[in-house]
């Protein structure tokens, strides 16, 4: 992985494993199983995970059969309008998905935490949200009349529970799976997916409502409007931008293993609020025009990416640290060993390699990354 050759000055192994002072818990060497921290923890340890997956998989069935309940008759009636909105969302979904799970530094988080946080997002978190809005919405027109119920009711509603039921989903999968959020950029982009889900269904159900609210006389046109309007327009800025934020929160908390200081927790709901207040600006009144439209989502992406950018930095800055540490410790230059901290230093560290060679030296990073991203958690804690 030098500049001078293939691999760095230290002993071989038979398995290509590059020694280390500390096992990292990936892989056998000799025959003999290494410490897995998943499987080996003691079943007092394990069962939070496995009643956080019961309850996931539990809410996630409950808020499907909710939201089917609701559009089951109008994706009979305009079957043909549901298909195309689906089949327009599925490829927003696939490219978001994909964008979201890249913007991880280093590496993309686990595949099965990432389809767990897109699901909660898309069933568990919508359906529940569907029952409580109707029934909180009904209840600031009963307080404060028809007329503030119906310009303000969305503002004082969805900031407050859909963001909390989706931020839920991330609390569960970083006790089902703690490797999954073990700081804030993790619970940014487990946020941002389960945003994802939630934003996608969201927006097919709109598409639904929107066809016999403007008459059903054009069912295309309308599903194509408001697919323009909530992707094009505002896709930007919403639910996935606020519960990334919320997120992030998820994985202050989970740095420290639940138990923060004074000063975590005033920054983790810091983070909460945040991201309520920006989706209660983005639902009110306020601005009603296009570009007061376009402001709102602009603010709500610019608060998102603050977060995210803040979140990246100090988490690069640790990884690169530890793979510094790495390298000096297995004599790999150090150049060579924090390059691996990109996805484009890993390539062009393989690039310098023969062919031949490269399975093992690229397996030979991958351990070296995990192992420098296991240290980072351990400083950021």
């Amino acid at each position: 992985m030098s500049h001078a050759r293939p691999e760095p000055d230290v002993p071989s192994t038979h398995s290509g494993r590059v020694p280390s002072p500390r096992d990292s818990g990936q892989g056998q060497e000799g025959g003999e199983r290494l410490p897995d921290p998943r499987r080996d923890r003691p079943r007092a340890q394990r069962l939070p995970g496995l009643t956080a997956a019961v309850i996931l998989a539990v809410l996630c069935l409950v808020g499907f059969g909710f939201t089917l309940l609701n559009f089951a008759g109008a994706i009979r009636v305009f079957t043909v309008e549901a298909v195309v909105s689906a089949l327009l969302l599925t490829a927003v979904g696939v490219l978001g998905f994909w964008v979201l799970r890249r913007i991880r530094p280093v590496r993309a988080p686990g595949l099965a935490s990432s389809l767990a946080a897109l699901l909660w997002g898309a069933t568990g978190a919508i359906g529940l949200a569907l029952f409580t809005n109707s029934n909180l919405m009904s209840a600031w027109s009963r307080a404060g009349g028809l007329e503030f119920g119906t310009t303000w009711g969305a503002a004082l509603t969805a900031p407050v529970n859909e963001e909390l039921l989706k931020v839920t989903g991330v609390v569960l999968i970083a006790v089902m799976a703690p490797r999954a959020v073990r700081g804030p950029i993790d619970g940014f982009v487990i946020g941002a997916l389960v945003g994802l889900g939630f934003q996608l269904v969201e927006n097919f159900t709109y598409a639904l409502n929107a066809i016999p609210m403007q008459g059903a006389t054009d069912g295309m046109l309308s599903v194509l409007q408001s697919f323009f309007l909530r992707i094009g327009l505002t896709g930007l800025g919403s639910h996935w931008a606020m519960s990334a934020v919320a997120g992030t929160a998820v994985g202050v908390l989970a740095a420290v293993a639940w138990r923060p200081d004074a000063r975590r927790a005033a920054g983790a709901a810091l983070l909460l609020l945040l991201a309520m207040g920006v989706h209660w600006f983005f639902d009110s009144p306020l601005l009603g025009s296009l570009v007061g439209m376009l402001l709102k989502t602009l603010t709500v992406f610019v608060a998102a990416m603050a977060v995210y950018f803040a979140a990246r930095h100090a988490y690069r800055g640790r990884v690169r640290r530890a793979l510094a540490e790495e390298g000096e410790e297995l004599g790999v230059r150090r150049s060579s060993a924090v390059a691996l901290a990109t996805r484009h230093g890993r390539r062009a560290e393989l690039g310098r390699v023969a062919r031949p060679e490269r399975p093992a030296v690229r397996a030979r990073q991958e351990q070296m990354v995990a192992m420098a991203e296991d240290r980072a958690s351990e400083y950021r804690a």
